[in-house]
């Protein structure tokens, strides 16, 4: 009995090193910052302005219908949104993912290649204002709406200037956008219009929310600018359908075009850190894989002692017939329902116990 309590003990301890708890952090980025907001109805007439200072947060809110994370986060962002200045924007992950049919895979791409280099791509992962991020639903500080208060709360520093919006229906999915800004920064900017269903109704989503606000349908580029001052332009875009029913809205945003700057030396360091990681990585599970095998032996070996010690003090006794025993039925391993390689080179399965797995390169993982 000492045995194995030193045995599971000593499984614990590597677990503790294997996979420390680590709690979550706000991520700076450096992917270009988001802003704008202006919006309205897809089938009215819109006319609107705003001094840049008096522009929304963007939250971006990296989500999923099978994701059970994510509600606590939503609510929070929901809850926030409802007492500041803050625009939620709810991305639905879209890499060959049929268990949620609410998102879309440009929309999707569009989201990673901004946040891919900082954070990992599992939801949730908000994004504010395309310059900080928080993955998963751990709070930083006390809790996530004051995680989410605080970044909704960080000023831009756009300077003084204007943006004005309009929009023109002029057919069942198509209208035309005119925009204009004043801005006074040193930085380029894509203008484009973001495709909203206000709320789209998916009952067979395995989170049990249902109704799913602020879905992101389209990104639709409208231009280009490279100078300060006065820009503006006019447009002619057509749109897809919303999920179910008739509720889109359009969206004038604003993203910062940032050059990627590479230092060979910093990318050679970084690499090398990459390599080591990978051999840690390796090396912690050939440890946890030795130590598995150690204390199933001397499990095995301590439940099989004491029969054996017991059975050689007893005195010779006639046999006796005992019934058979009816064994417990093996478990049944899952089936591979379906099986599919990402965007990012990342397999992925999906169980037909309704469960996920994906490949770390060693071992398949629960998801």
């Amino acid at each position: 009995m000492a045995r194995v309590k030193v045995t599971v003990l000593a499984i614990i301890f590597a677990l503790c090193i294997l996979s420390p708890a680590k709690a979550a952090e706000v991520e700076e980025l450096d992917s270009g910052m988001l802003f704008g907001g202006l919006y309205g109805l897809a089938n009215e007439t819109v006319i609107l302005n705003s001094s840049l200072d008096d522009l929304p947060t963007i939250a971006e809110d990296y989500t999923a219908t099978w994701c059970g994370q994510c509600l606590v986060v939503e609510d929070a962002l929901e809850n926030v949104a409802s007492n500041s200045n803050m625009q939620v924007y709810s991305i639905h992950r879209n890499i060959s993912d049929p268990e949620d049919p609410l998102g879309s895979e440009a929309v999707d791409a569009q989201f990673r290649n901004r946040y891919d280099p900082y954070l990992p791509w599992k939801p949730p992962i908000v994004g504010f204002n395309g310059t900080y991020a928080i993955s998963g639903n751990v709070p930083v500080g006390t809790s996530l709406e004051a995680d989410y208060t605080e970044q909704a709360a960080k000023s831009l520093n756009l300077g003084t200037g204007f943006v004005t919006f309009a929009w023109t229906p002029t057919g069942t999915n198509s209208g035309t956008a005119s925009w204009s800004i004043e801005q006074s920064t040193n930085s380029s900017f894509n203008v484009s219009i973001w495709v909203v269903e206000k709320v789209g109704t998916f009952p067979d989503g395995t989170n049990s929310k249902v109704n799913y606000p602020h879905i992101v349908r389209e990104i639709i580029y409208l231009d280009f600018i490279n100078t300060t001052g006065l820009s503006q332009g006019i447009q002619t875009v057509n749109y897809g359908n919303a999920y179910d029913g008739t509720d889109l809205e359009v969206h004038l945003m604003f993203h910062e075009i940032v050059e990627s700057e590479i230092d060979v030396d910093t990318s050679e360091e970084d690499e090398g850190k990459g390599g080591f990681s990978d051999l840690l990585i390796s090396i912690s599970v050939g440890i946890f894989f030795i130590i598995g095998i150690i204390a199933f032996v001397i499990l095995k070996k301590s439940s099989t002692e004491p029969l054996h010690e017991s059975l050689s003090n007893q005195p010779t006794s006639p046999a006796v017939t005992t019934p058979d025993v009816p064994k417990s039925a093996p478990t049944v391993e899952p089936t591979v329902l379906h099986e599919w390689t990402d965007e990012s080179g990342h397999t992925w399965r999906k169980m037909s116990d309704g469960s996920g797995r994906w490949w770390n390169g060693t071992t398949w993982q629960e998801v």
